[in-house]
């Protein structure tokens, strides 16, 4: 049993819990349950809280919901962190109408009781000015107790910026955003140290947005020529009494070849938040080697607009072990051929996100759609892709069913052609297979603007007027 247990804990992208109480049979018999639901989309049960509609920033990390109430720049000092339901438990709330400061931003690692605060002023002087984040704990608002400093700072030239993201992975924290041009600072969080400073420079051209692929490496998406996805290690400590040496690249993957005049406008990409820690309790966990990349491009052809997927595995192949920041080091350049056809899937974009968090290991939830009918009750179309499949697998114990009532599940492999005859040199096929599942479901609210996901949710988002607070509905898998 301990042997089949191990073998479908791989297939599904999991490893074993910690601190759970239940055997390897009760365990093995719950992991096939939530495979089954998952392929399609039956979820257990369906739990509802209160959220502000005007959100100045929200997360969705590991089962806790956070949202600050706000609009704009000004920043919100308001704080709501909401525990989703559990198979066998409730949603649990806790409310701070002010947590002490002002803050435009945050991110956070439940499992290290962290939440780091991008503070709405930085310190302005006559000539400077520092970008500020606050390490909290997410259950007490204090400074967290593993950090040797409260707050990171580093200098930049303008205390305007603009299209600012943070992220956490493990003992570092990044800061990608827009001055005159974009920026990347690096810290680690636990000494309070910047580890890569890309303020200024160090930044490929037409470089476009940022992620990492693990506590030691990142992807750049740049827009230049063709456009690009540079992958970059970094050392994850420094000597204080120098500035930090600067990230070595060590990859270049390129896009497909385009006509001139059209290189990309928009290379956005997205993927699930960092767990350093298990959960004590829990049977099994996302395996933190199941990610998934979700890029949007947009190219200078109107309305030419792809999503492409890709699996962080991918990426991080071209990683070598030991290099470290400052490394002499040529990068290794492949052209879309050498590795995109066989390892991502390009396809036409699927509707606008309202809400970011709409990935989760391998999986992706795309926008939904209503169906609204004058005899029947308002049914939305859900649609998932996922990116986890074995497709030559013959002994799965949940043996692959095509249609079970409203929901329909299939596997594609075959390469899918694009042809954009304004934008491409040639047609651009793509073969990494997944899972497409879709459903018509009565949801609690038909019109929903988004679905965000985790390990065992989807979580129902709604757009509504900036005085109210919102419903949100947790579905619980």
């Amino acid at each position: 049993m301990q042997l089949q247990y191990n073998i479908e804990l791989a297939a599904d992208g999991l490893v074993d819990g910690t601190g759970c109480s239940l055997s390897v049979a009760e365990r093995y018999k719950l992991l096939l349950d939530r495979r089954q639901r998952w392929r399609y989309l039956k979820w257990r049960k369906v739990d509802t809280f209160s959220a502000p509609a005007a959100c100045q920033a929200y997360e969705l990390v590991d089962g806790v919901f956070a949202s600050s109430r706000g609009f704009g720049l000004t920043g919100s000092r308001h704080l709501a962190i909401t525990r989703l339901p559990t198979a066998a438990g409730g949603v649990q709330q806790v409310e701070r109408d002010d947590i002490g400061f002002s803050a435009r931003d945050f991110a956070m690692d439940p499992s290290r009781d962290l939440i780091a605060l991008v503070l709405t002023d930085g310190i302005a002087g006559e000539d400077d000015c520092e970008l500020l984040v606050r390490l909290h704990t997410i259950s007490g608002n204090r400074p967290h107790p593993e950090a040797a400093v409260a707050q990171l700072s580093v200098p930049i030239s303008s205390g305007n910026y603009e299209s600012a993201f943070i992220q956490i992975a493990d003992d570092v924290i990044a800061m990608f955003f827009w001055m005159h041009d974009p920026a990347l600072v690096i810290w680690n969080w636990r000494t309070g140290k910047v580890i890569v400073n890309c303020v200024e420079s160090g930044l490929p051209s037409g470089a476009y947005d940022c992620a990492f692929l693990s506590s030691r490496a990142y992807m750049v998406t740049t827009t230049a020529g063709s456009g690009a996805i540079a992958i970059y290690t970094f050392s994850g400590d420094v000597d204080v009494s120098s500035p930090p040496p600067p990230p070595t690249q060590v990859a270049q993957l390129q896009l497909p070849p385009v006509k001139p005049g059209q290189a990309p406008t928009r290379f956005y990409t997205h993927s699930a938040p960092f767990v350093t820690r298990p959960t004590p309790g829990r049977p099994f966990e996302t395996s933190p080697e199941c990610r998934l990349h979700v890029m949007e491009l947009k190219y200078t052809e109107r309305m030419v607009r792809f999503h492409l997927f890709l699996r962080n595995t991918t990426l991080l192949a071209y990683v070598p072990p030991g290099v470290g920041s400052g490394a002499s080091f040529t990068p290794v350049v492949k052209e879309w051929e050498e590795w995109g056809p066989d390892n991502t899937r390009l396809a036409p974009i699927m509707g606008s996100f309202q809400w970011l968090r709409y990935v989760h290991g391998e999986r992706i939830i795309l926008p939904t759609t209503t169906i609204h009918a004058a005899d029947t009750e308002n049914l939305a179309t859900i649609t998932m892709y996922d990116f986890n499949v074995h497709p030559k697998r013959l002994d799965d114990p949940c043996p692959m069913i095509l249609r079970v009532q409203s929901a329909v599940a299939d596997v594609i492999e075959e390469g899918t052609p694009i042809v954009a005859d304004a934008v491409f040199v040639a047609p651009v096929v793509t073969r990494l297979p997944f899972l497409l599942v879709r459903t018509q479901q009565a949801l609690l609210a038909p019109d929903y603007s988004g679905f965000m996901i985790d390990h065992e949710h989807l979580v129902g988002m709604r757009d509504a007027d900036f005085e109210d607070d919102m419903d949100v509905h947790v579905y619980t898998f």
